[in-house]
């Protein structure tokens, strides 16, 4: 075996033992966990609790990081933003909770921001004066 064969060998080892299965990602909770009423978020320094009554305001965007876009999530709540990301761990089962709560937020929002590519596409998924979608 080649010298180039042995290091390509070991980083995909490495790279498949540290990444989990799409299955994995999808249904890991992440930074987030669940109670009746709301979540708790695990930031850098702390854990903050959010009822979904208390979300005023739900922003989505496209942040161009070069080669690719990240679809970005602006929470609003009792003054208060917090910004999480599709690479965010946990983002896909905080998504589906998202919809399941705050009934409004049309179910299609992840399709629609992508188009075009590297466009910001801010949107306003979530006002909660209103309770639609703008």
């Amino acid at each position: 075996m080649s010298f180039f064969s042995q290091i390509l060998q070991k980083l995909t080892t490495k790279e498949s033992k540290a990444q989990k299965s799409f299955e994995g990602i999808y249904n890991d909770l992440g930074i987030f966990e669940y109670f009746n009423d709301g979540f708790y978020i695990k930031l850098e320094d702390s854990k903050e609790k959010i009822n979904w009554q208390e979300i005023d305001q739900i922003n989505v965007y496209k942040k161009d990081v070069f080669v690719y876009d990240l679809v970005m999530m602006e929470i609003i709540f009792n003054g208060d933003t917090i910004k999480i990301h599709e690479e965010t761990p946990g983002w896909f089962q905080f998504n589906i909770k998202l919809k399941d709560n705050l009934k409004s937020i049309q179910k299609d929002w992840g399709i629609n921001i992508t188009q075009p590519p590297f466009a910001q596409n801010f949107t306003t998924i979530y006002l909660k004066e209103k309770g639609i979608v703008t």
